[in-house]
């Protein structure tokens, strides 16, 4: 029987859901992004998604890390906080102290609240919601963004994304994900499988709207020590599946984004052994070069998803 209950993580709120009987833990910072701070599936001695030890290191240690956030408006980087829409110039912050570029949205760091929670024995779900009626200046939209986390007893998590512009005028976004993932082992002890795909060619981070092909990953292939930080575009038809297998087989990921999702970002951080798999409906810097930029209507909704199962073998 799964069983949610509310926590804190230091001053912010927090949710953990559990079923003993499985070993499953999923931790939940709903008051900082909505970020997945634990993913632990047969009491596995690491959390296949990498998250805060502590609010310190959340706030002040690792704040840019952006772990598993919610990054809406806009993925990855806006090129000077700068973009026109509609005729008018906006500026968001340069909010990281590395970049001079906006980074990683503007709700990575905002509080949800909890609309509605659900736990049986086959599966818990919960619902966090943010809604405002004008973000900032630099975006001054009124809309709705929820929050749908599954996870059923096969260690199955699914993440949904539902979006509904409650203004009286259209607006620019796009949607993505920031997870983190580990086997619990060096990086060159995993194998990632991922589709042929489209590179987009970028300079200093940002997309020059060029592309080349890539298939390093096409048939498997062992990270070892690449250095990733590229973005990939998919077919639009279908979904995305990539997979992460560790070299003993004991511990494994099986992911997977709806074709809502064309677009991937790889990272590799070169300070701890993870890799992130960023969903994403757009490269970086869409809102000026307009590649994947989604435009949502009054009271239209959309909907996104990506899911992982993972797996482990005590």
């Amino acid at each position: 029987m799964f069983k949610i209950t509310q926590d804190n993580f230091g001053h912010f709120g927090s949710l953990q859901i559990k079923n003993s009987k499985r070993g499953i833990l999923l931790e939940i910072i709903q008051d900082f992004g909505a970020v997945i701070n634990k993913l632990i599936i047969n009491s596995s001695p690491f959390s296949f998604i990498q998250g805060y030890q502590n609010a310190e290191e959340l706030t002040k240690t690792h704040p840019f890390f952006s772990r598993s956030a919610k990054l809406f408006p806009f993925p990855n980087r806006l090129e000077n906080g700068q973009y026109q829409f509609q005729q008018q110039t906006f500026t968001l912050p340069a909010n990281f102290p590395w970049s001079q570029d906006a980074v990683h949205g503007l709700l990575y760091n905002q509080p949800f609240s909890i609309l509605r929670t659900d736990a049986n024995v086959d599966y818990a779900e919960v619902t966090l919601r943010y809604n405002t009626e004008h973000l900032c200046a630099g975006f001054p939209h009124s809309f709705l963004l929820d929050v749908i986390y599954r996870i059923d007893i096969d260690g199955v998590l699914t993440c949904t994304t539902e979006i509904t512009n409650t203004g009286d005028n259209s607006l620019p976004y796009g949607d993505a994900w920031h997870p983190y993932f580990s086997l619990g082992c060096e990086r060159d002890q995993v194998k990632l499988t991922m589709p042929s795909s489209q590179e987009l060619v970028s300079e200093s981070g940002l997309p020059t709207g060029s592309f080349k092909p890539f298939d390093q990953f096409a048939k498997g292939a062992w990270l070892g020590d690449a250095e990733l930080n590229h973005c990939f575009q998919f077919e639009l038809s279908r979904p995305i599946a990539l997979s992460l297998e560790r070299a003993d087989q004991r511990a494994s990921i099986r992911y997977q984004q709806d074709a809502s999702y064309p677009f991937i970002q790889l990272y590799t951080p070169n300070s701890e052994s993870t890799l992130a798999i960023e969903p994403m409906t757009c490269p970086a810097n869409a809102f000026n070069n307009h590649i994947g930029l989604k435009e949502l209507s009054p009271n239209q909704l959309e909907r996104f998803s990506w899911q992982c199962q993972v797996s482990y073998q005590a």
